[in-house]
């Protein structure tokens, strides 16, 4: 069949060479490719896919990430901002396998100046544990999902008095990473944290949602000191991670 530019044949063509050139610059990073370096003699003339397997398991990683966290507001709504921490933090993480994944992670988060406006000066380390799953570990975007739990150690200081307390707490959270390269990813991850805080009172005539030495809470009761309740807050992380 004679080829013509612009015939249907011509442009279903193009579009599939198109398709299959994307198709292949998407499955890899993008620098480099997902192959791993050669192991001496031990991967001369062996199998590629054999030996990308076995690069893949048991595969160390570590990185750090900055992020912040929120309850929802009290007036309703999508918003997010009761109690907002922001924070960084360090985590390593252990392929099983190029699909799941264990991590473990130190944060370290304090209340924003907005927060602490209201009557709330608070700081929080939290120690994780989790597990994730990567779909599509291959491509240049892969995504994610991650669960664990933990505990926070949490120092609390308001109008009413202060609180440093251990809690134990929670996520579920979904995310996805740029292979910039088969060791160098950048990321995000969302995440719902089951954790406390502290429990709000009346705003008075400054604003603050956490009262004053003389406050009462919502109930009518005098505040003698201040009190923790768990709840979910949403979170959001940002990341860098560089696989060995």
């Amino acid at each position: 069949m004679k080829y013509v530019p612009g015939h249907p044949s011509a442009m279903f063509t193009a579009l599939a060479c198109y398709l299959s050139f994307a198709s292949s610059a998407a499955a890899e990073p993008i620098f480099g490719s997902n192959d791993p370096p050669a192991d001496g003699t031990r991967d001369q003339g062996g199998d590629p896919s054999a030996r990308r397997a076995r690069a893949e398991t048991w595969r160390p990683g570590f990185g750090a990430r900055v992020g912040g966290y929120g309850f929802r507001n009290q007036d309703g709504g999508d918003i997010w901002d009761t109690c907002r921490m922001n924070g960084v933090g360090v985590f390593g993480t252990l392929d099983l396998n190029k699909y799941a994944f264990g991590e473990a992670s130190l944060d370290f988060y304090s209340a924003t100046p907005a927060t602490m406006e209201q009557g709330l000066d608070r700081t929080s380390t939290h120690a994780l544990v989790g597990a994730g799953f990567r779909m599509a570990p291959d491509f240049v975007i892969t995504p994610h999902v991650v669960l664990g739990g933990g505990a926070e150690h949490t120092r609390v200081e308001m109008p009413a008095g202060s609180i440093d307390a251990l809690y134990p707490m929670g996520y579920v959270g979904v995310g996805a990473e740029l292979n910039v390269t088969r060791e160098l990813r950048l990321g995000s991850t969302l995440r719902m944290l089951a954790t406390t805080r502290p429990k709000l009172v009346s705003a008075d005539v400054n604003g603050s949602i956490y009262g004053s030495s003389g406050s009462q809470s919502l109930t009518g009761q005098a505040s003698a000191e201040p009190e923790m309740q768990f709840d979910v807050a949403a979170q959001a992380q940002f990341f860098v991670r560089y696989a060995l």
